[in-house]
C-alpha cells in the first residue's frame, strides 16, 4: 500500500474540505436530525472557517494520500486540554497533551489500516512536541469507534457535549499515555 501522510497547506484547503464534509456525511448524516446536521456542515465547513483554523498556530492538519489520492485526514491540537464543559471523571495528568480534534477515513478506503497509521503517526508527532498524553472525544452512539480507540490504548476519562448544530451529544472524552 503506497500511503503517504503529510501536513495539510493552505493550497490544499478545497481538498480538505471535500474531504472533511464527505466523511463527516459518511460517518453521521444518517443518525442525525437534517436540520441539525445542515447547519453544523455549513458553519465547520466552509473554506473560511477551515482556513481560520488553519492559521492557528497550535492546529495541524494531516491528509492521508494512498497513490495520491486523498483517503482520510486527521486535525491535532498541540497543548489542548477538555474545554471547561468537560465533566472528567479522573483527574487530568500532568504535562503537555496533544487533542486528536478530527480523524476521518473515506469509506472506500476504511478496513485498510489508516486508522491505526493516523493513530501512530499523532502519537509520533505527540513526542516530537513534547507531549506526554494524547486525548480525544467520541459520540457515545459509536461504538465500533469507541471500541477502535480502546484497541488503541485509549481510556475512558470524562464527558463532554458535542454540538451538531442546535443538537446537543454526549461524547466520551478518551486518552492515552505516551511511554
Amino acid at each position: 500500500m503506497n500511503i503517504h501522510i503529510r501536513r495539510a497547506e493552505l493550497n490544499d484547503l478545497p481538498i480538505l474540505r471535500d474531504l472533511a464534509e464527505r466523511t463527516f456525511r459518511e460517518a453521521w448524516q444518517a443518525q442525525n436530525h437534517p436540520e441539525h446536521f445542515e447547519d453544523y456542515c455549513r458553519e465547520h465547513f466552509a473554506l473560511e472557517r477551515l482556513a481560520a483554523e488553519m492559521a492557528q498556530p497550535e492546529a495541524e492538519f494531516h491528509l492521508v494520500l494512498w497513490d495520491y489520492t486523498p483517503a482520510a485526514y486527521m486535525k491535532l491540537n498541540i497543548g489542548q486540554l477538555p474545554g471547561a464543559s468537560a465533566n472528567i471523571e479522573q483527574p487530568l495528568w500532568p504535562g503537555k497533551p496533544v487533542q486528536i480534534e478530527r480523524i476521518y477515513v473515506d469509506a472506500s478506503w476504511q478496513g485498510q489500516g489508516i486508522g491505526e497509521r493516523l493513530l501512530a503517526f499523532a502519537e509520533a508527532r505527540a513526542r516530537q512536541v513534547g507531549a506526554n498524553w494524547l486525548w480525544l472525544s467520541v459520540w457515545k452512539e459509536a461504538p465500533r469507534a469507541v471500541r477502535f480507540y480502546e484497541k488503541n490504548g485509549f481510556h475512558i476519562f470524562g464527558t463532554e457535549i458535542f454540538w451538531v448544530g442546535a443538537d446537543p451529544q454526549p461524547d466520551w472524552i478518551m486518552r492515552k499515555p505516551l511511554l
